[in-house]
């Protein structure tokens, strides 16, 4: 360790405002350079085939949470983060849940916009996240109408943390489209 830390005051609001994810089977990590080093900025993706890697966007509102938890052993001198992120999409209109099925049945890379600084955090960087979701529709009239996801990964970083203007530099592209979900 090299320092300590300071108590912040309370400007802190927990949540993210966005969620994108990008297929992690389009990652060709033979092509990438530096591509277990620790530093931030992280080494640019590389696409199989060449290209932009193409990131879908999900806007979020509500309780929509991230965690890395660490996992150390003193057995084997280890130590990796579990990482796991949790939002909730209103809507199971049809155009919806084929996205959902199609999220749930490959592997990704995601990242999220955090609410207080604007920087993005990448999960699943380098080995991917599993996608799970509980589609469901309540019994009251208030109850959720939609799915919630629950994408895990481990990594050998808590994530990677980039600003918004760097997206490009790692070679990802976010994609113009979204559903708008309907009745």
């Amino acid at each position: 360790m090299t320092t300590g830390r300071t108590e912040p005051c309370k400007q802190y609001i927990g949540g993210i405002d966005e969620l994108y994810v990008f297929s992690w089977s389009a990652v060709d990590y033979d092509s990438m350079a530096n591509l277990h080093s620790d530093a931030i900025p992280m080494t640019a993706y590389v696409k199989k085939g060449g290209g932009n890697l193409i990131a879908y966007k999900y806007d979020l509102k509500g309780i929509n949470s991230f965690e890395s938890t660490s996992t150390v052993s003193q057995e084997t001198a280890g130590k990796v983060f579990d990482q796991s992120i949790t939002v909730t999409l209103k809507g199971l209109d049809s155009a919806s849940v084929i996205a959902f099925n199609e999220l749930m049945s490959e592997k990704t890379v995601a990242f999220v916009k955090e609410r207080n600084t604007g920087l993005y955090y990448i999960f699943g960087a380098i080995n991917g996240m599993t996608n799970n979701g509980v589609l469901s529709s309540g019994q009251a009239a208030a109850d959720l109408n939609g799915v919630t996801f629950t994408l895990t990964g481990q990594e050998r970083t808590p994530f990677r943390t980039v600003g918004v203007n760097y997206l490009s530099s790692l070679n990802i592209a976010v994609s113009a489209t979204q559903i708008s979900p309907t009745v």
